[in-house]
């Protein structure tokens, strides 16, 4: 159900729930992240929030603006386009991120003006499908003073029982793991699962190149996942083509800026060695190895967007693994003598070297992918096999986000090294690249980048690459 959602630091609290009561009283539905039951996932819950709101509202002060969780909430806003209302409480001018956006001001801790309950009143009641009683001109309740109420904090006691739940899985799931060791985690996705998925040469022959054959299968690696070789070579990386990518965007949403995709210019070509990488997704049973060998944390939470139970559920056992952060990923990869992908490499394994704007090629084909919430949540590693790469990988567009190993920087193809980029040697956030099953098409294209925005989703998965 529809809602309004609040954003805000929590140094500001105060105002937040001020304004919240407020909006209450004249018939909105709103949610704020204080009332939040005791025992809930709460970056999950505030992710579920967020994504199912007609409205977010930004409380704008120098608190807000250096709080993560606040810059979080805003980038996903943004990425899930949804309507934002800026408030500025404190602070000389709005941010430089909203600029663009109207927003109103309530500094002195004032109430917002007429013009931003019918604003929101419109958006709320077109989103929602049924009217919402507007104040009068005039007519606005002044926002009621009240003391500081502290945020709900996690227990000892409810950190100590969610342990208890976790360590009763453990001892259920460990039979039944113990009992298919004999059956290999991968996705069982073709005729004969005991040959190899994709042989070099055939890599070869769809990437037109002339490097001698290798077989995956001759790949070393302990748990035998398939993976497959992207050969030595230059490729163009980026896209210089804004109005095509804007064009796309705007097909699924009118509020869409061409500054959105300056992050993927200049188009440039790129030099890399050659490299490995798994031709599906990182599946539940596979990451379950990891966490099994006390060496991988498991999932943040253990169920997805319609699933209660998905992580420790055997009938998605071969479902791509979500909730997992950056670390949980590289963790993985370390595990399986593997590492993350560079974003240079990922975009040459989706795209090959020929440009294309979509892994299959440069027209989009709702049959290739998982995606704009059609499924409306994960589908099983490797179930699209009109939305191949080159190199016949799986899922590079759609399913989950998945991780790189770079740090994120809007301006890094700028200046950028031509050959094996590694990536900025440091910054504050990693990027994922592919899209999703919720994201419109646009971002599935290869060219598209996502800076991190929270540490883990229900859409946020991975797949490792290593060198020869």
């Amino acid at each position: 159900m529809g809602h309004i959602f609040i954003s805000y630091s929590h140094n500001d609290s105060r105002y937040a729930h001020q304004l919240a009561d407020s909006l209450q009283a004249e018939g909105f539905d709103v949610w704020i992240d204080a009332r939040i039951d005791y025992g809930a996932q709460w970056p999950y819950e505030i992710q579920k929030q967020l994504d199912s709101c007609d409205a977010f509202i930004l409380i704008m002060t120098p608190r807000s603006f250096a709080s993560e969780w606040a810059q979080s909430e805003l980038q996903r806003a943004k990425r899930k386009l949804k309507p934002i209302f800026p408030l500025l409480l404190e602070g000389d001018e709005p941010w430089l991120s909203v600029e663009s956006t109207q927003y109103y001001d309530v500094r002195g801790e004032t109430s917002p003006d007429a013009n931003f309950y019918s604003a929101l009143g419109r958006v709320v009641s077109r989103q929602a499908g049924q009217a919402v009683p507007l104040p009068a001109a005039g007519g606005i309740k002044p926002l009621k003073q009240r003391s500081r109420s502290p945020l709900p904090k996690i227990r000892t006691e409810i950190l100590i029982a969610i342990v208890g739940v976790l360590a009763m899985l453990l001892v259920v799931a460990i039979p039944l793991l113990w009992s298919s060791l004999s059956e290999r985690a991968n996705p069982p996705l073709t005729d004969d699962v005991n040959s190899p998925t994709l042989s070099a040469e055939e890599t070869q022959a769809s990437a037109a190149v002339t490097e001698p054959p290798v077989e995956a299968s001759e790949i070393p690696n302990p748990s035998d996942i398939p993976m497959v070789l992207i050969p030595a070579g230059g490729f163009t990386m980026g896209s210089d083509n804004v109005d095509e990518a804007l064009a796309e965007c705007q097909s699924y949403y009118s509020g869409c800026d061409s500054s959105w995709f300056i992050e993927e210019q200049p188009a440039h070509t790129v030099y890399l060695d050659d490299f490995y990488i798994d031709v599906y997704e990182v599946t539940n049973s596979l990451y379950a190895e990891c966490v099994n060998a006390a060496v991988c944390e498991p999932p943040t939470y253990v169920g997805s967007e319609t699933r209660e139970s998905y992580y420790n559920n055997s009938e998605f056992e071969h479902y791509p693994v979500i909730f997992v952060d950056w670390n949980m990923a590289e963790t993985y990869c370390e595990w399986r003598a593997a590492r993350l992908p560079t974003e240079a490499e990922w975009e040459k394994a989706a795209r090959g070297d020929d440009g294309r704007i979509y892994p299959w090629g440069d027209e989009l084909d709702p049959a290739a992918l998982n995606f704009n919430q059609e499924i409306g949540d994960t589908v099983e590693a490797g179930n699209y096999d009109e939305g191949t790469s080159p190199y016949g990988l799986y899922d590079m567009a759609g399913n989950v986000w998945e991780w790189v190993a770079d740090y994120y920087s809007g301006t890094y193809y700028q200046d950028s090294p031509s050959s094996n980029p590694p990536g900025p040697e440091a910054g504050q956030a990693h990027v994922l690249r592919g899209g999703c099953w919720y994201d419109p098409a646009f971002h599935s294209r290869d060219t598209s980048r996502l800076k991190e925005p929270e540490p883990v989703g229900n859409n946020f998965g991975f797949r490792c690459a290593r060198d020869p």
